[in-house]
């Protein structure tokens, strides 16, 4: 305590020793009526991420003299006149002159002592004004310690003093509002990206207070959340060196105030902010137009390439120079190229634009003479807008517009690709809540609930997940007239974030689950247990699920699907692990082999599909089985970034109706005279469908067959035998831009693209005559990664560029054997993938004479072995019986 007490003084004698300063007019870091000479350098190094850092460098450095003149004072402020004269840019040895730097003077005022204005010529060179605030920031020192906010070149900044001694003192600055100017961002944590940023400065002060060096250290390491290996790290030193004081005689201006003299400059002069402006010029696209990148990149564009990497890149290659394209660009393109119309729209969904949007429709939709092939593609266009994270609201607004008009009644698919677009744009649009626009698509799926598609409209709200829907959606889950009414509303309630639930809406979902009021589908269980689940029960509610195991309850599938769950969980975080094991050895009449053991086919798993160096994605898999067939399945990805994760697929299968082909299951076991759960809906029809997620959107579901007349024709004719396209397309995945001022004025700009290509695709066969069926799903994805950091100013710039693309696949088949007794075998599998990984930096000498260039290039790949994932000893079973005459 006493030298905690010691240290405490001496600070404060240090600090009363430089305020002292204040009192004495010292503090002023230019002497008044003096000329000052300085020299300023500025070292920028840029680094790729994940690489051995002691290669060779990439970097430029910026000298250049400064003689500045104290041209007028009193009191407390000041006007400084800056001559910027010798500069010269060098790289890698190579060292060149700047000459285009105008040699009149800029202006900095500075009031109570700390820079306010800069006051120069014209803005019309970005960089060199930029430069003039980086150079009116580093005079800016506060030794009273009064604010923790500063104003300078990189905007708004959180400030600390250290006060070393009374010659020293140390600046540190975070949370710059310009280091971190998003142009586009993903809401998904995992799917964005991550950055660093830091900055000291360190003053040193002769003993009448006036600068002698100030430097500032600056760091900012940008990389993908997902892969934090993959990035970059910029470092920036600038350093301010106080050579002489001049030996011309200063002319003051002979002025009353700080406000007149500077009014006396603006014949030829503007006022400036310290803020920054991003320099526009770092950040320009290469002298090609979309239609020559389009022309280069046809092979990648064809219907053949969907599911590879290679058309992934090319999508991404096409997206910037998309963005800044206009209307009659993209209707000539689309006139142009036929032969990719497929990917074309695919490309025009992510580029956000209205005036892409209006190309596409102008050139698709064609009101009641609109062709099925014209639907087909517009459908494509919405399925490919639906995953955008920031769309024009001009899209947003002509899509609600479309739901109004006669000729989308007409089409049901479209009218329903609309619907389902229109509330995934509305939701990634980020609206506020009193916004006329949200109220509008709020209120018109509300009231779809009443209409004779009630399911469509539930949808709907699961893409919006809007928590004023709630009630509904849970009135809905609880409604006894149709089941699949309660397990689409529940699905859509599964997809809301957390914090949209309240303890109420907690009980209505365990009422659900434990049957409290009256019986209900087990999918509609199953969901409301995945959302009780997910709201982390406390040590008494996860008590009542394991007492639930042993209960009389004969729905064998929904205890198996309730105790996979929990183990699953269990693996994944060991608090909960602690819990579930604690609660479980208090209850001997769970904790044993007659109640534990697993007794249905009803499958729930997590299996690790990669991991680092590759990026860290795992497979959620649901299988829920009554009467030995798949009832409601799904696989999904999920990538992983810390503690958090984004689904980037789902695939979902729903059955209903089916047990009628293949004979009864194991519901009825027991002699309660209790119907199983699913027994009470006798005259189900017979139906199959997919649903499909693309990173949280929801897309209209495709139906295989509805009714046993169309089922029938299908397993006689044999039409489901040859492997079928289910979904087609590419995405965009990752959309991240922006750009961050550092202390020198230099922009720096970080854009990363990333596209998903899909190629899913399956066939059925069935044979009433063997009693048996199979199934297969194959999923060939291309993945592509597209990275660009350019930091720099007019005269200088680093550029560094890197790719990722791999290929995962996955198939999932599944075989049924209903001859004697009910046989389910699923078989996961994984073949081997590559990841490769490509580098460029570069580094810019321009606008000097004799232009110079360097560039450093690296490659380096990652092997995945391929693999069968286990299921559970239950499915090992299966598969041994099934096949053991093999």
């Amino acid at each position: 305590m006493e030298n905690k007490h010691k240290k405490r003084l001496q600070s404060l004698l240090l600090l009363a020793l430089v305020l002292g300063f204040l009192e004495n007019g010292r503090t002023a870091l230019i002497a008044p009526n003096s000329q000052q000479i300085f020299k300023l350098q500025n070292h920028v190094i840029l680094q790729e991420l994940g690489r051995d850092s002691r290669g060779e460098e990439t970097g430029y450095t910026f000298e250049t003299d400064l003689k500045i003149n104290s041209v007028w004072s009193g009191d407390e402020d000041q006007l400084l006149e800056v001559f910027i004269g010798g500069s010269k840019v060098e790289a890698s040895g190579k060292a060149r002159s700047i000459t285009q730097i105008p040699d009149r003077p800029f202006y900095i005022s500075l009031v109570k002592g700390q820079p306010e204005k800069v006051i120069a010529h014209t803005s019309k060179d970005q960089s060199l004004l930029n430069l003039e605030r980086g150079i009116a920031s580093l005079l800016q020192l506060r030794l009273d310690a009064s604010q923790d906010e500063e104003l300078d070149v990189s905007g708004l900044c959180r400030v600390s003093y250290d006060v070393k001694s009374s010659t020293k003192v140390q600046k540190t600055k975070r949370d710059c509002s310009l280091w971190d100017l998003r142009v586009n961002y993903h809401p998904e944590e995992a799917l964005g990206v991550t950055q660093q940023a830091q900055e000291t400065v360190f003053y040193d002060l002769s003993s009448e207070g006036t600068l002698l060096r100030a430097e500032s250290q600056e760091n900012h390491r940008l990389n993908l959340a997902a892969k934090p290996d993959v990035g970059s790290s910029v470092k920036s030193t600038l350093v301010l060196q106080h050579i002489s004081q001049g030996s011309e005689e200063v002319k003051q201006l002979e002025l009353d105030s700080l406000d007149k003299t500077i009014q006396s400059l603006l014949e030829w002069y503007r006022v400036f902010e310290l803020e920054s402006d991003v320099d526009g010029m770092i950040s320009e696209i290469k002298e090609q137009t979309l239609e020559e990148q389009l022309k280069q990149s046809l092979t990648e564009l064809q219907s053949g390439d969907v599911g590879k990497s290679s058309l992934a890149l090319a999508y991404v290659k096409l997206i910037p120079l998309a963005r800044i394209s206009r209307q009659e660009q993209f209707e000539d393109l689309l006139k142009d190229n036929s032969e990719v119309l497929p990917q074309l729209v695919d490309l025009l969904g992510a580029v956000q634009t209205f005036d892409a949007h209006n190309a596409t429709f102008g050139f698709l939709y064609k009101e009641s003479e609109t062709t099925s092939e014209q639907l087909d593609l517009l459908e494509k266009y919405l399925q490919s807008l639906a995953v955008a994270t920031h769309p024009d609201r001009k899209i947003v607004e002509h899509l609600y517009g479309l739901l109004g008009q006669e000729s989308t009644e007409k089409h049901s698919k479209l009218r329903e690709s609309v619907i389902q677009t229109l509330a995934t744009l509305t939701r990634q649009s980020g609206l506020d809540v009193e916004d006329p626009l949200l109220k509008e698509v709020r209120s018109y799926l509300l009231q779809g609930l009443t209409s004779k598609e009630p399911t469509l409209y539930i949808r709907a709200l699961q893409n919006l997940q809007d928590p004023a829907t709630i009630e509904a959606l849970l009135k809905h889950s609880q409604t006894g007239e149709a089941p699949n009414l309660s397990v689409a509303a529940l699905q859509a309630l599964k997809a809301f974030p957390l914090g949209s639930f309240n303890s109420s809406h907690r009980l209505q979902f365990e009422s659900i689950f434990y049957q409290r009021k009256r019986r209900f589908d087990s999918s509609a269980r199953t969901l409301a247990l995945d959302i009780i689940l997910s709201l982390r029960p406390t040590q008494e509610q996860l008590g009542y699920l394991l007492d639930y195991l042993a209960s009389n309850d004969r729905q064998f599938e929904i205890k198996t699907y309730v105790l996979q769950k929990l183990r699953m969980l269990a693996e994944k975080c060991p608090r909960f692990r602690a819990l579930f094991e604690s609660e479980l050895v208090k209850r001997t009449h769970v904790n044993n082999y007659n109640v534990l053991a697993q007794k249905g086919l009803t499958t729930v798993l997590t299996r690790q599909l990669s991991q680092a160096p590759a990026f860290n994605e795992t497979l959620l898999s649901t299988q829920e089985v009554y009467q030995g067939i798949l009832k409601r399945g799904s696989v999904e990805f999920l990538l992983h970034a810390g503690r958090s994760q984004a689904s980037s697929f789902k695939l979902g299968i729903y059955t209903a109706g089916l047990g009628s082909l293949v004979g009864d299951g194991d519901s009825g076991e027991g002699n309660d005279g209790i119907p199983a759960d699913d027994e009470f809906s006798e005259d189900e029809t017979v139906t199959a469908g997919m649903e499909i997620s693309v990173q949280g959107a929801q897309l209209r579901p495709l139906i295989f067959f509805s009714g046993q007349t169309e089922l029938m024709g299908h397993v006689w004719g044999g039409s489901a035998s040859d492997s079928t396209p289910a979904y087609q397309a590419t995405t965009l995945s990752l959309d991240n831009e922006h750009y961050v001022i550092l202390s020198s004025g230099a922009t720096l700009h970080w854009r990363v693209l990333g596209a998903r290509s899909v190629d899913l695709n399956g066939k059925v066969g069935f044979s009433l005559w063997n009693r048996n069926a199979q199934t297969e799903i194959q999923q060939n994805t291309g993945s592509a990664v597209l990275g660009h950091l350019a930091v720099g100013f007019r005269y200088a710039k680093l550029v560094q560029d890197f790719s990722i693309i791999h290929e995962p696949k996955l198939s999932l088949n599944a075989d049924l054997d209903f001859y004697s007794g009910i046989k389910l075998c699923m078989q996961l599998q994984r073949p081997e993938q590559l990841l490769k990984q490509t580098n460029a930096r570069s580094v810019f000498l321009q606008f000097v004479d004799h232009p110079y260039a360097k560039h450093v290039r690296s490659t380096h790949s990652h092997k995945t072995a391929g693999c069968t994932f286990a299921l559970n000893q239950k499915n090992n079973e299966m598969c041994n019986l099934i096949f053991s005459n093999i």
